[in-house]
Order: C-alpha cells, then sequence, then structure tokens
C-alpha cells in the first residue's frame, strides 16, 4: 500500500499541563488514520458488520522522539509493510505537517483479522489486492 497521510490538530485535551501531547494518545492518533484509510477504501465498520470480519489491535511497538504539542497541526502517515494470511503489519508516524523530515512519534502496529466469535480469519482476497492500490 502506498501511503496514507491523516492530517490532525493537537487539541488541548490531547496535552497534558505542559501542553504536550499525552502518550496514549499516539495511539488514538494511529487508530483514528488507519479507521479513516478503512473507511476511504470501503473497508470500514459497516463493511466489517457485514462480511462479520474485524480488525482488532494484536500487539504494538510505538517511540517517542519528539513531544507533538498544542496547537500543532500534524499529519499521520500510515503504510501496510506486510500482509499475512490473518494480520496485517502497519508502519505509522506522526510527523509536524509539512516537515516531511521530523518524526515526532513511530509505531508498528499488528492487526488480527477475526470473526464475531474472535477467532482468528484469513484475509480476504480482495482486501489484499485493494490496499495494494495508491490512495
Amino acid at each position: 500500500m502506498a501511503e496514507f497521510i491523516f492530517p490532525l490538530r493537537v487539541y488541548i485535551e490531547d496535552t497534558d499541563m505542559m501542553g504536550v501531547v499525552y502518550h496514549a494518545n499516539y495511539f488514538n492518533y494511529f487508530a483514528r488514520a488507519r479507521s479513516e484509510w478503512a473507511e476511504q477504501t470501503g473497508f470500514g465498520i459497516d463493511w466489517q458488520n457485514a462480511q462479520e470480519i474485524y480488525f482488532p489491535v494484536h500487539s504494538a511497538k510505538i517511540e517517542y522522539l519528539k513531544p507533538a504539542l498544542l496547537h500543532q497541526c500534524v499529519e499521520v502517515v500510515s503504510q501496510i509493510k506486510e500482509t499475512r494470511r490473518a494480520s496485517l503489519v502497519y508502519d505509522q508516524y506522526l510527523r509536524p505537517a509539512g516537515l516531511n523530515d521530523t518524526i515526532l512519534c513511530k509505531a508498528e502496529i499488528k492487526i488480527a483479522c477475526v470473526g464475531k466469535d474472535l477467532r482468528p480469519r484469513a484475509l480476504p482476497d480482495i482486501f489484499t489486492r485493494e490496499t495494494q492500490r495508491d490512495y
């Protein structure tokens, strides 16, 4: 998959008393970007409910490099780096908007593919084909 870029702004509720993004909120930013990508590609929650296929986070590795700050415009850059039989691995990072050479936080997020019973399911063929398109 080509990179998917999701812009956002840091709001007061995202930060601590010093105006620095609270560490757990980076996960929210990354999840929001993955959700938006899924909606834009046709694999959003309505599709998931119809197919009875869901994509929970299996595991995450995260590195905090520089703080994101109150009122800052940032971008989450997401790319699927690996597709397995029943999972995906995303590379995601947060950067200041317009500063492609600065990374504030980066993560590797493994997403499982499960059925309604929460047991692993193979990714549908159409899903692996569609994720190769450029967005």
